[in-house]
């Protein structure tokens, strides 16, 4: 008996519209709140040089704002990195729940359709993940890597990765796709801040932007556009 994937219109819709989802939310709602480190920074230091200037005082007291100038920049500088900072953490983590989300679309379809099959898959190869929905659809020729989409979603597993556990094998592999993640410039001169601090989310050492993740975006809704309504096996499982 043959068995079948079928990924019917409303199902396919349905997914798609989750990823859109957590895009809209992304790029309306969430990276706003960080995209503008350097204006509240200077609205900060405004606000602290505000502060002290107008704070109370008798007339013995004198306020020499020159005192205060270097306080009151080291705190401004702080509060752009805090900022800057989460803006940064913020794209990691939205990109590593749009992946999250995508691979565990695929596996609830794949353990519906072998539901409906009457399929029982080994319980060692389930816990296999991705990789065993990935075989799922090679075993219904449909191989991930015929699909144009392949290499950007291979891209953003890696980089997900790299996110979550940082120096190893998969950033080695990202680091051949992608070594302009890894390279920052500053006056002239390049630097691996990755090496340099040996982590992905205490200091922002990974080049990823808004961009980066609208492009993996588009590559997972090309990904279930592209699928056929129907893919079978060749032989009985």
């Amino acid at each position: 008996m043959r068995s079948q994937l079928y990924l019917w219109g409303p199902l396919k819709q349905r997914y798609i519209d989750d990823l859109t989802l957590i895009k809209t939310m992304f790029v309306e709602r969430i990276q706003p709140v960080f995209a503008n480190a350097e204006s509240e920074a200077e609205e900060y230091q405004n606000e602290l040089w505000e502060s002290i200037m107008n704070r109370p005082c008798t007339e013995n007291d004198y306020v020499d704002p020159s005192d205060y100038v270097d306080f009151v920049q080291e705190k401004a500088v702080e509060r752009y990195d805090m900022l800057s900072l989460m803006r940064y953490r913020n794209i990691g983590m939205w990109l590593a729940c749009l992946c999250q989300v995508w691979e565990q679309q695929l596996y609830s379809f794949v353990i519906h359709e072998a539901e409906q099959e009457g399929l029982k898959y080994d319980p060692s190869d389930i816990k296999r993940g991705f990789a065993f929905s990935k075989d799922v659809f090679e075993w219904h020729q449909q191989p991930f890597e015929k699909l144009d989409s392949w290499g950007k979603i291979k891209e953003l597993r890696l980089l997900v990765n790299v996110i979550k556990h940082a120096e190893g094998d998969s950033e080695q592999k990202l680091r051949k796709l992608r070594p302009d993640y890894f390279t920052q410039d500053v006056c002239g001169t390049e630097y691996d801040l990755m090496s340099l601090y040996h982590t992905t989310l205490l200091e922002p050492t990974l080049m990823i932007q808004e961009q980066d993740f609208i492009d993996y975006f588009n590559a997972l809704i090309k990904f279930w556009e592209d699928l056929p309504e129907r893919m079978y096996t060749m032989d009985e499982l």
